[in-house]
C-alpha cells in the first residue's frame, strides 16, 4: 500500500490519482479527506497531535497485516511576507515539519522491519537549498525537512535497511496555493504538479540507491 499524507491536494492528490491508475491501493491522509473525491484514507490534521498519535492504530487496522510499499510526506502549506507579520508561525512548524514527525517515525520503524524494499518519499522544496527572506518560516520547515531526509538515507544506507528514502525539491507549482491569489509575473513558468507526480513515480519505480535526492526548479515540467 501507498500511504500519502497531504494527499487531498496539489502534489500529494497528483501522486495518488497517478498511483491509482496503475493499479496500486493507495491510502489518502489530509485535512480536508473527502471519500468521494479522494478515496480510501481518512481526514488528519497533523496539527492536533492526539489526531496524529491515533492515525498509526487506524492505518494499522487498514493495512491488516499488509506492507508499506511507500510513505510519502507531502503535507504543508506556504505563506509569503515578512516574518514579523505572519500569523501563526506556530501552526506552519507544526503542519510543516514537527506535527507529522510521530506518523513519519511510526512508518520509518515498520518499513525498516519489513522483509522487502519500501520507500520514503519527502516532498521538500527548492527553498530547502537557500534562503528566501518572504519565506522565513516556511524555508526553516523545508530546511529541517531535507535534513531528515538527507540523514535517514545517511542510515539506510550505513544500516543496509530495506527503506530507501527519496527526496524532491520542486519549485514553485500551479496549486491550489495560488487559487484567488494575485499571480506572480512568472507563473507561466510554474511546474504542472501532474507532470512532477509522473516523474516522481517514475524516479522511485527506477531507484536502486538508499538515497535519491532531486531537484525539479520552476521551469523544469511546465
Amino acid at each position: 500500500m501507498h500511504i500519502i499524507l497531504g494527499g487531498t491536494s496539489g502534489l500529494g492528490l497528483e501522486m495518488a490519482k497517478q498511483l491509482r491508475e496503475r493499479g496500486e491501493r493507495v491510502l489518502v491522509l489530509g485535512k480536508t479527506h473527502n471519500p468521494q473525491k479522494h478515496g480510501e484514507g481518512f481526514p488528519l490534521d497533523v496539527y492536533y497531535s492526539d489526531q496524529v498519535e491515533a492515525a498509526s492504530a487506524r492505518i494499522e487496522q487498514i493495512l491488516n497485516g499488509d506492507d508499506i510499499d511507500q510513505f510519502v510526506w507531502a503535507a504543508g502549506y506556504g505563506w509569503r511576507g515578512n516574518f514579523e507579520d505572519q500569523p501563526s508561525v506556530r501552526s506552519m512548524a507544526e503542519v510543516n515539519f514537527s506535527g507529522a514527525l510521530p506518523l513519519v517515525q511510526w512508518a520509518w520503524r515498520k518499513m525498516s522491519a519489513q522483509n522487502r524494499k519500501s520507500v520514503l518519499t519527502i516532498i521538500g522544496s527548492t527553498s530547502s537549498v537557500k534562503a528566501r527572506s518572504d519565506e522565513a518560516v516556511y524555508v526553516a520547515t523545508k530546511h529541517a525537512q531535507a535534513g531528515l531526509a538527507r540523514s535517514l538515507g545517511m542510515q539506510a544506507d550505513e544500516q543496509k535497511l530495506p527503506v530507501r528514502v527519496a527526496l524532491f525539491l520542486p519549485g514553485a507549482m500551479k496549486t491550489p496555493f495560488w487559487n484567488g491569489r494575485d499571480l506572480p509575473a512568472d507563473y507561466m513558468f510554474f511546474n504542472d504538479p501532474a507532470k512532477i507526480a509522473t516523474h516522481i513515480i517514475n524516479a522511485i519505480d527506477c531507484q536502486q540507491q538508499p538515497f535519491l535526492e532531486w531537484a525539479l526548479p520552476k521551469g523544469t515540467l511546465v
